[in-house]
């Protein structure tokens, strides 16, 4: 049986951003970051999680060297324009009443502006990865394809077409995905049974679109993503628990190499596990 590792105590680390005021880097700064350093930044207290990062970047990261450094590291080099940073980053999201912190993976590019804040480095990539108000847990079960996404979402963002998509909807860009869901047309998408809403009728579904949806437990999608199983993709969510009306929680489903193909935003709490709905749309493109 595959091990399932949430990690905790997060994080003193790097400062906030907000999600309105993050910049998308230009085609002179991409062009630029694949000709970087990257730089994977140290969480500093919490050794598990880097470690965990630190190997998966060792196996898996292929578009730019990389070396490892830690909070003073990237504080020497984060005017750097011709670096970039694979991180963890503190995002409040601009309607968030509440404004609670998500943790986000991020690759951002050095930007001499920097030095007084994080909101001013250019964004490469930026994914949700946990709720920083979960007792302050970090799960590390989508970190493989997260690391896979980061940088194939390099290379995405060079297409014009698909930069243009990202910008129309500036605030939740990563939707700019959901136009790709008819690829997922042959894989089988595992969801973790907890991650679905009780309203929706799990035994009746895998009755008639069994080959399609596998409802699961972790350790199976652990699994799933440690094997690398062949068309598999996984549907998984990102919330803070006990939420309050005005909170954020999102909806993905990624392939265990790391591609996106489903990404909607909540705003109702009632709404953040999967519902029918997101299986119709899923159903409709498939």
């Amino acid at each position: 049986m595959k091990r399932i590792f949430v990690i905790t105590a997060l994080m003193a680390l790097l400062g906030q951003t907000h999600a309105a005021e993050r910049r998308i880097a230009t085609q002179d700064q991409l062009a630029a970051f694949f000709k970087s350093t990257t730089y994977v930044v140290a969480t500093n207290d919490n050794i598990i999680f880097d470690a965990f990062l630190n190997d998966a970047v060792k196996r898996l990261w292929t578009v730019t060297p990389y070396k490892v450094v830690d909070k003073a590291g990237f504080d020497a080099l984060r005017t750097d324009e011709n670096s970039s940073f694979l991180m963890l980053t503190k995002v409040v999201e601009s309607k968030d009443k509440l404004k609670r912190p998500y943790l986000y993976l991020s690759l951002l590019m050095g930007s001499k502006e920097a030095e007084s804040s994080l909101d001013l480095m250019p964004e490469v990539a930026s994914i949700p990865l946990a709720c920083e108000t979960v007792e302050g847990e970090i799960s590390t079960l989508m970190l493989n394809p997260m690391v896979l996404f980061v940088q194939k979402h390099a290379e995405k963002v060079k297409e014009k077409t698909f930069t243009e998509k990202l910008l129309a909807n500036f605030q939740q860009r990563l939707q700019a995905y959901n136009y790709e869901m008819s690829q997922l047309k042959g894989k089988t998408i595992y969801i973790c049974k907890s991650d679905v809403d009780v309203k929706v009728n799990i035994r009746e579904m895998e009755a008639k679109q069994g080959n399609m949806f596998r409802f699961v437990e972790k350790d199976d999608i652990a699994r799933v993503v440690s094997e690398k199983e062949p068309n598999a993709a996984v549907a998984f969510t990102v919330y803070p628990q006990g939420s309050e009306k005005g909170a954020y929680g999102y909806k993905m489903v990624m392939d265990v190499s790391g591609t996106l193909y489903y990404y909607y935003y909540e705003t109702k709490p009632k709404n953040f596990l999967f519902q029918k709905n997101d299986f119709d749309m899923l159903l409709s493109n498939m």
